[in-house]
């Protein structure tokens, strides 16, 4: 164990005194080791001795000027001493080398209200406002940090602090509008974007942020006006551009009142201003002379519920004949990426890439089959117009959007014959239908999930039907259909839970929509989302899904959970995925393809305590072992029909002696 090593087992055990012991070694060995020096510097500012940390980290500094942590250690140790000017100088250097380094951001917070506060108390106003200005902008840049990181409470108690020394600070007030509204305080959001927009109703951000959390409350029609605004006072914001155009087609797919073709229609009027570029030269066959590279671009490299269909693909590829790059879209990593990570595929990470930027690195990497998991799904996540210009050779859709893109340069949608029924949906799609046999995912189960439990009826005396779909997809139509079944099942109740229920407004809207269906709001729970959220299914005996959009991983976990689900299957892809996987693990009989037939299939089930409970002992065992959860399969045959495609690919530019464009239609 070198001395370097050493001296880090000792502070992993806590151990200052030894670890200094072995870095004085080190100097005595070499005065400019620098990681020696930098050590040093930390243990004598977490001692208080600030005077020894910044000659020992002024020095590490000099050898090394663009460790950030080095810089932030001296910059916190000179503040610490009341050297405030060189320590503000030192931190801001550290966000010039790294502009999310967080603790920089804590260090001048500090400096900034310390001043702050020492000009209001000599009544120097004009000061004041200033440090205070300075103040708030960088808590502004910290909490944006945090919420960009996942750690959202954090920055809302930032905006929050901002708020109460300006509570007029639009920036702030949109802010923490957007961070309430990810953590479902939907009518708290609405507020706080109305209030910064009552200041300054030409801040394109706040009527952006009013426009997402109108949308997560099912008001799309307003939602799109906000967007128009935004649009209107800054034609260039990207993610207004999306909300507006492509975001704005994916809420089509909830909308009940929209008829299948106008669905197609303005996917197809969106993709119309991306013409296919003029035929490329083809680089050379894809399935000669090497393993056919397939990359896969998704915002969902992490926990979401993406996470359970993409890495059985990355678990189990066939390194013999395909290499997978990842094209991770967002700039959150979390545990789950880390385990993606570690499966050895190659990595990209592209949320700073623009979209041409993105198209050429795509080029640039050679990428033989592109499948796209996003389509129009999120601002963030959503990259089609890098893909305009087809940067692959073939192009396709995967299960993250159920539905066409109406982007020309997409060849395929993958999927399967339940969800697109040959005759059903062709002709709603730009894309080519592309079916894999058996399936079009495989489900890999939470990592830990709780034991099966006896069915609530036991204990209940009633039955207990439930969703934990987003409560964006309960509709009116949705509404009144579950509220029949519960007129009809005496006693019963409904369990809903989604993030939009942290939210009091909701909850009483969601109240009124059922009574007005005939059913009192003490037959209604409505729970908050929660990471222990599959410990809600060992209170639900039937699960319902939405319609037009239904459930897919939210399916799957019900069964998982041992909990039959009621699907009504109708002509839309996004509404089919469920029939998917209830014919996948042999259980069609719970499709339904009208309402009545659904209201009849719940009613019955209902009616049947002594069948629910032997689902609830045998539906896990049979998930387990059924088709959904053949990941080995699956995968074989994905790669079968990606080699199809690549054959037929092949076949095509050998006919037509032209490049990259050659699939057929």
């Amino acid at each position: 164990m070198s001395l370097h090593q050493l001296a880090r087992t000792y502070l992993t055990a806590g151990n200052s005194p030894e670890a200094e012991k072995v870095y004085k070694k080190l100097l005595e060995m070499n005065p400019n080791d620098v990681a020696a020096l930098a050590g040093l510097g930390a243990l004598a500012g977490s001692s208080g001795r600030y005077g020894l940390a910044v000659q020992y980290l002024e020095k590490a500094c000099a050898l090394d000027s663009r460790n950030v942590v080095y810089l932030h250690n001296f910059g916190e140790s000179l503040r610490q001493l009341g050297k405030m000017q060189q320590a503000e100088a030192v931190l801001r250097k550290v966000l010039v080398t790294d502009p999310k380094f967080a603790p920089a951001y804590q260090g001048l917070m500090a400096i900034f209200y310390t001043a702050y506060a020492q000009a209001l108390s000599r009544k120097e106003s004009s000061l004041a406002a200033r440090l205070a200005n300075e103040y708030t902008a960088v808590s502004i840049s910290l909490g944006n940090i945090h919420l960009d990181s996942g750690l959202v409470q954090k920055a809302i108690e930032i905006y929050r602090q901002v708020l109460s020394l300006q509570p007029d600070n639009v920036t702030a007030l949109s802010n923490l509008g957007n961070a309430l509204r990810t953590v479902g305080q939907i009518s708290e959001a609405e507020v706080v974007c109305r209030k910064a927009l009552s200041i300054d109703k030409e801040f394109a951000i706040a009527w952006n942020n009013l426009g997402i959390v109108l949308n997560e409350q099912g008001r799309f029609d307003e939602s799109l006006d906000c967007y128009k605004r935004a649009l209107a006072i800054q034609p260039d914001f990207p993610e207004v551009v999306h909300n507006c155009g492509s975001g704005s087609l994916f809420n089509l797919l909830y909308n009940q009142d929209v008829s299948s073709q106008e669905i197609f229609l303005h996917h197809q009027r969106w993709g119309a201003a991306f013409p296919v570029p003029e035929p490329k030269r083809s680089r050379r066959t894809l399935t000669t002379g090497h393993r056919l590279r397939i990359a896969f671009l998704s915002p969902n490299f992490r926990l979401h519920a993406m996470l359970h269909f993409l890495e059985p693909i990355l678990a189990h590829r066939d390194d013999s004949r395909f290499e997978v790059i990842c094209y991770a879209q967002g700039p959150v990593k979390d545990i789950h990426t880390q385990r993606l990570m570690d499966y050895g595929l190659t990595w990209v990470w592209i949320h700073n890439l623009d979209d041409a930027a993105l198209a050429e690195k795509i080029e640039q990497d050679g990428v033989d089959i592109l499948i796209d998991c996003g389509g129009h799904t999120s601002g963030s996540g959503s990259r089609l117009k890098a893909l305009a210009n087809k940067p692959a050779p073939i192009m396709m859709s995967w299960l993250g959007y159920l539905g066409t893109t109406g982007l020309p340069a997409m060849d395929y949608r993958l999927t399967d014959l339940w969800v697109d029924p040959p005759g059903l949906t062709e002709a709603l799609h730009t894309e080519h239908l592309l079916y894999i046999p058996g399936g079009m995912m495989a489900y890999r189960p939470h990592r830990v999930s709780p034991d099966v439990s006896r069915l609530p009826f036991l204990r209940n005396g009633y039955v207990t039907f439930g969703s934990l779909n987003n409560a964006q997809r309960i509709n009116a139509q949705v509404a009144e259909l579950w509220a029949s079944i519960m007129r009809s099942t005496p006693d019963s109740k409904l369990l809903l839970q989604s993030k939009q229920f942290a939210d009091i407004g909701v909850i009483g809207r969601f109240r009124g929509l059922f009574e007005a269906f005939g059913i009192k709001p003490n037959r209604l729970e409505m729970r908050t989302q929660s990471a222990d959220f599959l410990n809600t299914y060992s209170d639900i005996d039937i699960a319902l899904d939405t319609f037009p959009y239904g459930g897919g991983a939210t399916t799957c976990d019900a069964i998982w959970m041992g909990v039959p689900v009621i699907s009504l299957a109708g002509e839309r892809p996004s509404g089919r995925l469920t029939s998917s996987i209830l014919n996948q693990i042999g259980h069609p009989e719970w499709i339904s393809t009208s309402a009545k037939a659904y209201f009849g299939k719940a009613c019955e089930l209902a009616s049947a305590p002594e069948t629910l409970s032997d689902i609830r002992t045998n539906l896990r065992p049979q998930v387990k072992s059924s088709v959904l959860c053949d990941e080995i399969g699956f995968v074989r045959r994905l790669e079968q029909v990606l080699l199809d495609a690549a054959l037929q690919y092949d076949s095509a530019c050998t006919a037509l002696k032209f490049g990259e464009y050659a699939v057929a239609k």
